[in-house]
């Protein structure tokens, strides 16, 4: 699962990931909780093949329910997600990626924030796809995180670890292709992760209106 983020502003984003297109749309403060249904900007090809930063709302949206991490797992063959995954792969900027450590009754335990020394800003393999309001009729960009095993590092706090892509990885990963990089969601080696464990002060998730669907991990594989 990852259901929160921490991210830098536009600039830092541009640079770590050579983008130049799209930057003139939106302004871009860094972000220290991003969080689903929020807007965040992603990263892909447009259709000149170029980078582009683009801001979209995270979650693809279901009639009952929300879905904000699509499993890397078999991702290719999964009825659900194998569109998006052939089509309109993305990678999501981040500094560092929090989650709250499972207990054995269920609960909830100490919040923790994962980060990479020497990489700050990280890409998180991504999908996404065209979502058009009923009421509307306007059309807005979702996005999903991929996750994968977890590793030693995340194992103890959560059984699932956000799938981190290399940065030589970007481009083929990105790169418009019959034949989808699978080989590039690998599972994030342990000595490039590090936990801190946060301050009982950091803020909770809000809670989610009674009047919204159902957030839900991951879809009908």
């Amino acid at each position: 699962m990852c259901g929160r983020y921490r991210r830098p502003g536009k600039q830092k984003i541009a640079e770590a990931f050579a983008v130049s297109e799209g930057l003139d749309a939106f302004d871009l403060e860094p972000d220290d909780n991003a969080c689903p249904q929020s807007f965040q900007p992603v990263i892909h090809l447009n259709e000149n093949g170029e980078r582009q930063m683009e801001l979209m709302r995270w979650a693809f949206r279901l009639p009952d329910r929300l879905l904000f991490n699509a499993r890397s797992e078999g991702i290719e063959k999964a009825k659900f997600w194998t569109d998006s995954f052939q089509k309109r792969r993305c990678i999501i900027p981040a500094s560092a990626i929090q989650e709250a450590q499972d207990l054995p009754d269920g609960k909830k335990g100490d919040k923790y924030e994962f980060d990479i020394p020497g990489r700050e800003v990280f890409g998180m393999a991504g999908i996404w796809k065209l979502w058009k309001h009923p009421g509307t009729g306007q059309w807005e960009s979702t996005f999903v995180v991929l996750t994968g095993e977890p590793n030693e590092v995340m194992q103890p706090i959560h059984n699932r670890l956000t799938t981190v892509l290399q940065p030589k990885d970007y481009a083929e990963y990105l790169a418009f292709s019959e034949r989808p990089p699978v080989h590039s969601l690998r599972i994030l080696p342990s000595n490039e992760l590090r936990a801190i464990r946060l301050e009982k002060s950091v803020p909770k998730l809000q809670a989610k209106p009674k009047a919204n669907p159902q957030i839900a991990l991951f879809g009908s594989e």
